[in-house]
Parts: C-alpha cells; structure tokens; sequence
C-alpha cells in the first residue's frame, strides 16, 4: 500500500516530476555542449635495465663499477612519483606555457590536480599510472586541444626522462670532478719531487750505488708505498664515511629511505603514527578551525611525533652499522699506517752509519716514487669513472609517444542527459515527496477519516464533458460518471432510513469548491429515477443555479417568496429534465442573513416537501457565513461538498469544529474532482470503464 501511495504521488504531481526531469535532462544536454571539449592522448614510458653497458663494462675489466650502476630503484610507484615531481611539472609548464584564465603560468600543483574550475574549463592536467601487470608507465595528457594533448604527454616524457638520465649521472660525475682536482695537485707534486731528486743528484755528484743502499732504499721505498697506500684506502674509507653521512643528511621527516624503514620499526611505528595523526586533522578540519580544541591537541601530538621521529632517525644515522663498520677500518687503516710510518722511520734512521748525501737522494727518490704510484691510481680511476659516466643510462626509455586524439573525451553528451536525468527523476521525486509532505489537503477517503469520520456519501471524479457542461442529463445511466450520482443518491436514501430525509441542504466549505453542480446532478439522477424533485438556492449572496439550465431566469425567485412579492408557485420554474424543477435564488436582498433565519423560509419549504418527493437546498459555504447553520434547522439532513485535493485539513477540522458548536451532524461528505487515475480509485476507474463498454452476449439471456 505504500508503493500505491508512492506511485499515486508521481501521478498527482506528474508534471512536477516531469518538469523536474525535463529541466535537468536538458540542463545537462546544454552544459555538455557548452563546456569545452576534453581530449586525452597517452604516451609510454618502459622500465628496463640496460644490460649491454654491464657487459661491455665487464668486458674493460670494471665489473665493480657496474656493479655499482645497478642500483637503480625498480619501484614502480617510486617512479610515478619522481615523474610529478616539482622540477618535472616546471619544467614541462615553461617549456609549453601552460597559463591560466588570467595569463599566469600554471602551478605544479594545477598540473595534477585541476579542481573542479580546471576540469569544467578543460586546463591542461596530467595523470601518470602503471599499465597493469607490465612495467609500463602511462602519461595521460588532458586539455581542450588535440594537438596541445599529445605533445603535453610527450613533453613529459621528454622532461621526465632527460632529468632522470641526469640524476644517474650525477654521482659518477662528482666522483670525477674530485679524481681530476686531485690529480692535478699530485702532478705538481711529483713534479717538485724530481726536481728535488735531480737537484741532489746534481748537488752531490752522485753516480751510483751499492747493493746495501739499494736494497734499504728498496725497503723505505716499500715502507712509503704501503703508508701511500694506507693514506688511498683512508681517502677511500673517509668517501664512503662522507657519502654515508650525506646520504643520512638527506633522510629527514618528509622523507625516510625504504631501508631505514625496514630495519627500524621504531621508524616505521612512528611514520605510521604520525600519519594517522595527520589523517586524523584533516578529517577533523573538515567541520572544525585550526584553534579548536581537539585540533589543537592533535598538533600538540603531531610535533612530539615528529620530535620523536627525529630523535630516531638520529640515533639511526649515529648507530648506521655500515657507518661503524668504516670507522672501524679507519682506524685500522691509521694504525697500520703509523707502523708503517714507524718501521720507515726505523729504516731512514738505519741509513744513519751511510753518507748523509746518500740519504739525502734516497729519501728524495722515494718520495718520487710514492708520488708517481699514486698518480698513475688516479689516472686509472679517472679513466674508469669517465667510461663510467659515458655508459651510465637511465632504466627508462620512451616507447610510445602520444598521438592526437581523433574525438573528444569529454563532455560526452549521452552520458551527460543519462546523469542529467537520473538527477532529474532523484530531484523530482524528492520535489513530489516535499510538496505532498508540504500539502495537507484532503485527497481520499481515509484523509478525510483521520480528520472527521464522516460516512462518505459518494466520490465525484474530476471530468470534463463536451461542450464545458457540468451537468449529466445527457449521459447514459450506465456512465461511470452517472454511477457516482447515483452512489451519492443511494448514500442519502441509505442515511435516510430510520427518518426520510426530503429536504436536503447541500453545502461546503468555501465557494468553488462544485457544491451547486453536485447538487444539480444529484437532483437530475434523482429526477430519471421517477422522483419529483426539487432544487432551492438559498445562496441569497452569490447564486448560481439559475445559470445551471439556459431556460431559467433570476428575475423572480426565493427572495420574492420571502418579501411576500410573489407566490411560490409562479417563482417555481421547470427545466428540460422531467421531473425536475428549480427555485431560483431572485434578486440578491439587502439583508440575506435576515431571510434566511426567517419563519417564512421555513414554512415555504416545508410547503415544498409536502409536494415533492426530495427538496434540495443549495446553501452557502459553512466557513464564509452562517447561513447553512440556519438552514440546518429546516433540513432534514445535510451534505458537505469538499473538493479533493484542495481544501486542507485544517479548514475540514475547523468546520467539525463550528458544526459540533451549532449541534449539526452533517448526513454525510461528498469528495468532488477526485482525480481517479491515483490509489485505488485508479483501479475502480479501469474496472468501470470496462463494465460500461462490455456488451452482453447473443443467445445468453442473462443481463450483468
């Protein structure tokens, strides 16, 4: 039952629904072709290590060096992240400038979030996602030209690509900047250490020497070139120490490296926190400001997470194993070169018993030596390092570039009015739940019973006959709209069982609401019943019976009979219908009410009853005037015209009201204009219709 009162709202409030369907529906049809077009073109970028410069690396005898160059992060979510990256978007903005509304060049930010004025005003955007299941990257390019689409994407591929072969690059390339510097201060050095050697030479007249000196130089020189070699490997270890440590600066709060991550879970726990944390705020700034208590609190907790954190990450970088490891070494390395340094010493001093000019050139010449071997490493490593960087690549190559899209991708117009009209059915029918939820008029029987169980004599439905008649003398007795007046006639002979009701006034609650033609149709089907009927109008403020029949005329009526200017029988007048005559109203008196109430009334229509068979009395509204509580007292039963649909609750509860002050029981309640395509009276309407139009079988003999 509650669907059929669903279903019987939408029928109601059809145009309502369909005003709101239709508005929406071509709302949205207008706004997909007024809103620029979208178009979308996609280019690709693979991830691939390269394995030739490996093994051509390896071929040169530098497979540590390759080695080294396989540390690139096959991260694929790593990757579409450096690929957004401000330096990127930048770049690729001031490469194309990309402007806003306004002129300006667009922010980073724009680029890959566009809101809701970019998406309507088609500004250029970007989205980098993985092609599921392959180690493809997608750039998807969006803006209002074809052309503009496609060279976004391969902009950013070109972008994307040259700063990430940059950054391979950048550590081989600092390495050979500092081989280079140092090379050139140990060329002048070995340089100032020959001069020295030939000078002393030169100096001392020296020409050769003997086996002795030559194996204790050879022992000295030994003895520096393990200490030289000491110093290389403390170089070495102090690098990586350095390289550590500059790694280590680079984790901060915004960024912590996947392997502290792993190997601390005091790290972890507390990232994890203090994003929930941070999650939490921003959920509570959806509906509360910056200064509300709880916000507050959740900064307070969010700086001593972070507080927390970077104590962590402290201790991380103090206790880094790989960096105690080198430190360990380091010291190693220093005390195996003071021994070295000591058992030189030792030996030098050996030379003591030789010449001192001996010594003198021994120590010159080693010093030479220890230079040369020294440069020659370098000049080696900076051989290796330079083929290093010329091989570098990065793990990413484009290899697909974006074409220019043929149609638009949006604003797709089918898909607009399908939305467009989901939102108008959704929006209608909530403006039809509203207006029934808004409107408390008196629609069907069981509204009128929750106000006023009053019997229901009858159910008009709302019709319209040719030619703007309201009246049913015309119509078949077996017309669904015939059948109604002669329900309401069986309601009132049914009510008049105990006591016969021959004098009947016929009222409402305000005008127009169809009191006189029901009751004019209730005289006709009484009348085609055999009856001798008669109708009154005592509506002496606003008649209207005399306009119900053309032959009729108002110059003479009811008012003449009360002023005594005419008899009751020459103001009576008959209609067209048999059996049927009308009273009209007369010349509207100066004093209405006066009459009304008056004896006269009363004794004229008693006089009526006793010569016809029904006496209706067309009474003025109940609400507007009191009247019809006047005529109530001369009327054997009273019937309440209300017309379905417009009168309210509120004015059916204040006539109950005035009617059980005056001492009136109505006789019953007619619901006029019911709209019979609605609840059940939808299905009574089908149901009589067909009765009407079904004819009786030949040779049956029975009669439905």
């Amino acid at each position: 039952m509650e669907l059929l009162k669903v279903w019987a709202a939408l029928i109601r409030r059809k145009w309502l629904f369909l005003q709101a369907v239709v508005f929406f529906t071509i709302g949205a049809g207008i706004l997909a072709m007024v809103l620029p077009k979208r178009y979308e073109a996609t280019a690709k970028i693979s991830i691939e290590s390269s394995d030739a410069s490996m093994s051509i690396l390896s071929e040169m005898d530098l497979s540590e060096m390759a080695q080294s160059l396989t540390g690139a992060s096959d991260d694929m979510q790593t990757k579409i992240a450096l690929a957004q990256m401000r330096p990127v978007l930048d770049e690729v903005i001031w490469r194309l400038q990309l402007r806003d509304g306004d002129g300006e060049l667009l922010p980073a930010e724009k680029l890959l979030v566009p809101g809701i004025d970019g998406e309507i005003l088609a500004y250029p955007w970007i989205e980098i996602q993985e092609q599921q299941g392959t180690n493809i990257l997608i750039v998807l390019a969006t803006t209002e030209n074809p052309e503009l689409s496609a060279l976004l994407a391969d902009t950013v591929v070109d972008v994307y690509l040259a700063i990430s072969q940059d950054r391979a690059k950048q550590d081989t390339r600092d390495a050979l900047v500092f081989v280079t510097g140092e090379l050139g201060r140990l060329r002048g050095e070995f340089d100032i250490a020959l001069t020295n050697v030939a000078d002393a030479k030169a100096r001392q007249q020296v020409l050769d020497l003997d086996t002795e000196i030559k194996y204790a130089v050879q022992r000295v020189s030994e003895l520096y070139a393990a200490a030289e070699e000491a110093d290389a490997e403390m170089a070495d270890v102090r690098a990586q120490m350095r390289e550590h440590g500059e790694v280590n600066d680079l984790e901060s709060l915004a960024m912590v490296s996947p392997e502290t991550v792993t190997s601390n879970t005091m790290i972890r726990d507390l990232r994890k926190t203090l994003a929930e944390t941070q999650q939490e705020r921003a959920a509570q700034l959806l509906d509360k400001t910056p200064k509300h208590p709880d916000v507050v609190l959740l900064d307070t907790q969010i700086r001593e997470l972070e507080s927390q954190l970077t104590h962590a990450l402290r201790e991380q970088h103090d206790l880094d194993p790989q960096v105690i490891e080198l430190r360990v070494a380091l010291a190693g390395i220093q005390q195996r070169r003071a021994q070295l340094q000591a058992a030189a010493a030792t030996t030098i001093d050996e030379f003591a018993r030789y010449p001192n000019k001996m010594r003198e050139i021994a120590g010159l010449q080693l010093a030479a030596d220890a230079t040369e071997s020294i440069y020659k490493s370098l000049l080696e490593t900076q051989y290796e390092i330079a083929v290093a960087e010329a091989m570098t690549v990065a793990d990413m190559k484009g290899v697909e570039p974006a074409k220019a899209p043929d149609k638009a991708a949006a604003p797709k117009l089918l898909v607009y009015l399908v939305l467009g009209c989901f939102v108008g059915i959704s929006v209608g029918v909530g403006l039809v739940f509203l207006a029934e939820y808004i409107d408390d008029s008196i629609k069907e029987q069981d509204d009128l019973r929750e106000v006023w169980p009053l019997p229901v004599l009858g159910i008009v439905p709302y019709y319209r006959l040719p030619g703007k008649r309201a009246l049913i003398d015309q119509l078949p007795a077996t017309d669904p709209l015939y059948e109604a007046f002669r329900n309401i006639r069986n309601g009132v002979q049914f009510a008049g069982v105990d006591q016969q009701i021959n004098i009947l006034t016929v009222t409402s609650c305000v005008p127009s609401e169809g009191k006189s033609t029901v009751m004019a149709n209730l005289a006709i089907c009484l009348a085609q019943d055999g009856q001798r009927v008669i109708m009154v109008d005592c509506d002496l403020r606003r008649p209207t019976q005399h306009k119900t029949f053309p032959s009729l005329s108002n110059e003479r009526g009811l008012s003449d009979v009360l002023t005594g200017n005419c008899p009751v029988d020459e103001a009576i007048q008959a209609t067209p219908v048999e059996n049927l005559s009308v009273l009209t109203s007369g010349p509207v008196p100066t004093n209405p009410g006066r009459l009304v109430e008056s004896l006269r009334l009363r004794q004229v229509l008693q006089g009526l009853a006793g010569k016809y068979d029904m006496v209706l009395v067309d009474a003025p509204p109940l609400l507007i005037v009191g009247d019809a509580i006047a005529l109530s007292r001369s009327c054997k039963g009273m019937v309440i015209v209300i017309e379905a649909g417009k009168t309210p609750r509120r004015m059916i509860t204040d006539l109950r009201a005035r009617a059980e002050q005056a001492g009136i029981e109505p006789t019953g309640v007619v619901l006029n204009k019911v709209d019979v395509r609605t609840g059940m009276q939808a299905y009574y309407g089908a149901y009589a219709k067909q009765y009407k139009t079904e004819e009786p079988k030949k040779g049956k003999g029975k009669v439905a």
